[in-house]
């Protein structure tokens, strides 16, 4: 059974048992998951033949669910809203530009000065951006290398097409949650695998990493609600985030800090915008479900 919504620009099918919301599951988890499960079972190294081919392909899991359930949801419009969020600079006022480019190194920093003065007497090095900048032509690889593992193909599916369907049955706090827990699982067999974060000389912690990454997904609904449900504003911050974590290092201290400034901005955030919406109170509501 399904249900026609003629004012839902994200698309015009919901299913009633739910299947838009958990159809992308089976591309974004199902499919990633599989590819992953082997280099992991073979102990075939991240970045060298053959494994890198099963976490490249691997990774298109998000991608193809979220092009795949547009097109399943709303069809050629669904397709077309999708690109046009991917590339329209519009819809992004410049306030929300200036926060998409500068929160999470602002974060950093905040979260080195809060070790430095706590007593920690390195909290942060950026010896990764500095010798990257005396190499033009590494420093881009390396920024192309960041931006292609993660922001583009990721929010495609989380925000380009999942959160819009969260948000139809939850408030915005939940459906953030929801996403949160679910992207954090998603990137769980990356911990296993031989080589990935060695490769970066970044192992962040499981749970850390969890926590961050569910606290985050509540800050990405706030930019994304504000910015006319902007997946590219969704990709900068990300690419940002990204960036900001392998070029700018922090010691396990300052990392404490930067969780607690996050999650304090959160609760601010949640506190002003309000759970239902995290977004400007003249906009038009979600649609109810």
């Amino acid at each position: 059974m399904a249900v026609k919504r003629a004012d839902d620009p994200r698309g015009n099918l919901e299913t009633s048992r739910g299947f838009d919301v958990w159809g992308f599951l089976l591309f974004s988890h199902g499919w990633t998951w599989l590819w992953w499960s082997v280099p992991i079972a073979f102990g075939w190294h991240a970045f060298r033949f053959p494994g890198i081919v099963f976490l490249v392909v691997g990774g298109l899991g998000v991608t193809l669910g979220g092009v795949v359930m547009s097109w399943q949801v709303g069809g050629r419009a669904g397709l077309a809203d999708l690109g046009r969020r991917l590339v329209d600079v519009r819809r992004i006022p410049i306030r929300w530009a200036v926060l998409s480019l500068i929160l999470w190194p602002a974060l950093a920093l905040v979260a080195a000065g809060a070790a430095m003065a706590d007593g920690t007497t390195q909290p942060m090095s950026a010896a990764p951006l500095v010798d990257l900048l005396a190499d033009p032509v590494a420093l881009l690889g390396t920024l192309a290398v960041i931006f292609l593992l993660g922001p583009l193909h990721e929010e495609i599916g989380w925000r380009g097409y999942w959160l819009d369907r969260l948000q139809l049955r939850w408030s915005a706090l939940t459906a953030s949650l929801v996403l949160g827990v679910a992207w954090a699982a998603w990137h769980a067999p990356l911990f296993l695998m031989v080589g990935y974060f060695g490769s970066w000389d970044f192992t962040p912690d499981l749970a850390q990493y969890a926590l961050a990454t569910v606290t985050a997904a509540v800050l990405y609904t706030w930019l994304y609600n504000n910015t006319e449900r902007s997946v590219l504003a969704a990709i900068v911050f990300h690419f940002l985030a990204n960036a900001t974590g392998q070029l700018l290092e922090l010691s396990s201290e300052a990392q404490v800090y930067q969780t607690v400034a996050t999650i304090a901005l959160v609760v601010v955030v949640v506190l002003w915008w309000g759970p239902l919406h995290l977004r400007r109170g003249n906009e038009r509501p979600l649609p109810p479900t």
